[in-house]
């Protein structure tokens, strides 16, 4: 996949980033130097000289509270061109920081797109905690559930937000999503509802609330535990949801993953309606792997 380059009118950052501030983790280094082409958006800001990572709060409707959010800029980021963003949803224990204070996708990036494994890439990391762990789990516990508020801040409301002040591209192609856990099965409900939206998407150990997805569960789990006719015209179903039009890379622990039977029976289900999925096995259980990193950064936007 190549960086799309387009002309158009720079938007601008002020507002945004008179409210926000740069952070810097252990895993991601960040070039002061070049704020200044945050700043301007002008054509002729000079690239990021190292990656850089955001935090901002976005109020949201959907979530009642202003929801703090991560945004990791590649290093040579610039506002003439534009590019794929990957949307990165943490576990049920953990906050935005996950992915990259605690698992470095951060510096994982930094080092792949310097060794030309991938194209360079923004990463978005939204809290999506909006309620107690307690009552999420009682949430998904029956696997009855409409859109939760995680799901539509996200692609109502961040989405949106993030097309309007960076440089991406704002088309499924170029658009993904993934996480761990709960942040997993978050992912998977939103980018199977949403292919115009979102490209790939990624389930890493998915808190799934079905250990069985045959005889009409997928359908039901994806229609948000209304029972319809579905099953009993596959094809149709299918196609009326363009499942053909995303993939899915979707893994589990072999050692003890209380969600692996789950994922094995999603993936059956996903493969008999044509979805392009791909199932991995690791080592250990139900926890996130550093050492998967690279293969999922490989799958958004390997060369």
């Amino acid at each position: 996949m190549h960086i799309n380059v387009r002309s158009k009118r720079f938007k601008m950052l002020a507002t945004f980033v008179a409210a926000t501030s740069l952070i810097v983790y252990s895993s991601i280094s960040c070039c002061l130097a070049s704020q200044s082409a945050l700043d301007q958006r002008s054509a002729t800001a000079l690239p990021l000289a190292q990656s850089c990572t955001i935090r901002f709060s976005l109020e949201s409707e959907y979530m009642g509270f202003k929801v703090p959010c991560l945004v990791y800029l590649p290093r040579g980021y610039r506002a003439t061109v534009n590019y794929p963003v990957w949307y990165g949803l943490h576990g049920n224990s953990s906050s935005e920081t996950m992915w990259l204070q605690t698992a470095g996708i951060g510096a994982k990036a930094d080092a792949m797109a310097e060794q030309d494994k991938i194209d360079p890439l923004i990463m978005v990391f939204p809290l999506v905690r909006y309620d107690s762990a307690k009552t999420i789990q009682e949430d998904m516990k029956d696997g009855v559930r409409s859109e939760n508020l995680s799901e539509q801040f996200i692609y109502k409301e961040l989405v949106p937000y993030i097309d309007a002040h960076y440089s991406t591209i704002a088309t499924p192609d170029g658009r993904y999503i993934g996480g761990f856990s709960m942040g997993g099965l978050f992912a998977l409900q939103i980018a199977l509802h949403h292919p115009d939206l979102f490209g790939k998407v990624g389930g890493y150990s998915p808190a799934l609330a079905y250990n069985d997805f045959s005889n009409g569960r997928f359908e039901t789990w994806l229609n948000n535990g209304n029972v319809t006719q579905a099953a009993t015209d596959i094809p149709h179903y299918a196609k009326s949801m363009e499942l053909d039009k995303i993939r899915v890379y979707i893994d589990y622990g072999s050692d003890g993953d209380p969600f692996a039977e789950g994922v094995q029976s999603l993936y059956k289900a996903l493969l008999e309606h044509g979805t392009h999925a791909e199932l991995h096995a690791h080592s250990g259980g139900h926890s996130l792997q550093a050492d998967k990193l690279e293969a999922y950064l490989l799958f958004y936007c390997g060369k």
